[in-house]
């Protein structure tokens, strides 16, 4: 365990107690009708006992970064595939930018196989376009790929 994740699960754990006090001054409420401070109050807990867990955590020893894992490239490559995605969704429309960012992110970016890249693209694609514009009534940029009647 590095001394990064130690600190770090230190400070979280300060944070959470910080948050704590000020979430319990704006009154939590009760478990039926909740106050100003219960959200603040929940994500203290969820802050403290995180890092508690990131300070007590055994096993994860540091590894040595290599020369050949630089990320530079991946990270240029996911930039420039989320710039291209707000420059072409009104375009291509919502369903088609949203698998090609996708396919790009996780193929070139994750290293995923190509099969799974697809896959998980068209998914992913097709959950969050029934979530947002069939369940949340979002209005969502057709493009050129036609939508059934109602979308």
């Amino acid at each position: 365990m590095s001394r990064v994740d130690r600190g770090v699960g230190i400070a979280a754990l300060f944070g959470g107690i910080l948050l704590a006090i000020a979430g319990w001054r704006l009154d939590p409420g009760t478990s039926k009708l909740p106050g100003p401070g219960f959200f603040p109050l929940l994500i203290a807990c969820s802050m403290g006992g995180l890092g508690i867990w990131l300070f007590l955590r055994p096993g994860s020893e540091e590894k040595p970064a290599s020369p050949e894992s630089s990320r530079w490239s991946a990270l240029a490559i996911a930039l420039i595939s989320i710039l291209a995605y707000t420059m072409l969704l009104n375009e291509l429309g919502y369903l088609v930018a949203t698998f090609a960012l996708l396919a790009v992110q996780l193929r070139w970016v994750e290293k995923q196989a190509w099969s799974t890249s697809l896959w998980t693209a068209v998914i992913a694609s097709a959950v969050s376009l029934v979530v947002f514009r069939v369940l949340l009534k979002v209005p969502l940029p057709a493009g050129f790929f036609p939508l059934p009647k109602g979308w």
